[in-house]
């Protein structure tokens, strides 16, 4: 946008068509500047009362081999459902607004449609995240990225592989409590990781 020259006029001065078009088009641009500003806020160390957490250096029983580290980049502990099979992973307390939802996740016996994520509002009400049940890596070895729920970026270790997705909130004018991830698969084993990014977009303040 171009450096802004206040020009005063007093009550009545004419204005020429192109200072006023020249107007419109600066605020248009910094409208849509302040449209696109946002803001990422990153939660770690999260807890649940639901589902069962264990560190990246042990093995999920089921399993055979662990992450073999104690973290990788800020995740710390891995999620799962409290027995093995189809049920709820986490529940994680935010209460925020957000826009996208950035989270971390692989299954054991992955690369197919496992996890089902829904938001819980502050009123109460629950949204489901659209595809209804999403497809999530394998663990085990990097894989492709999947068009209905392509992965953002990735954390790789010779032991295991995590993958990072986003999922858009359903409706981001309201505050969400908590966020539910569930697996929907009896024959995989999704995990999520204790670490979420929350972007928001700048929203304006009323007075």
């Amino acid at each position: 946008m171009e450096d802004f020259k206040p020009s005063h006029k007093k009550p009545g001065d004419p204005i020429k068509s192109e200072e006023w078009n020249r107007l419109e088009d600066n605020i248009s641009k910094l409208k849509a500047y302040i449209d696109n500003m946002a803001d990422k806020v990153t939660l770690t160390n999260l807890e649940s009362t639901v589902g069962r957490s264990f560190s990246l250096n042990e093995v999920i029983p089921g399993e055979t081999k662990s992450y073999g580290a104690k973290n990788m980049g800020l995740i710390t502990k891995q999620w799962v459902t409290a027995t093995r099979g189809v049920g709820d992973i986490c529940h994680f307390g935010v209460t925020d607004y957000f826009d996208t939802l950035y989270y971390w996740s692989g299954a054991e016996n992955g690369n197919k449609y496992s996890l089902e994520i829904s938001y819980e509002y502050v009123d109460g009400d629950t949204k489901k995240v659209t595809p209804a049940i999403l497809y999530v890596n394998d663990r085990s070895k990097l894989s492709a990225s999947n068009k209905d729920n392509p992965y953002a970026q990735f954390l790789y270790s010779d032991n295991g592989i995590w993958y990072q997705y986003l999922a858009k909130n359903v409706d981001p004018n309201r505050p969400v409590r908590y966020i539910r991830f569930r697996n929907m698969s009896p024959d995989s084993n999704p995990r999520v990781g204790n670490v979420l990014q929350l972007k928001s977009r700048v929203r304006p303040v009323t007075v």
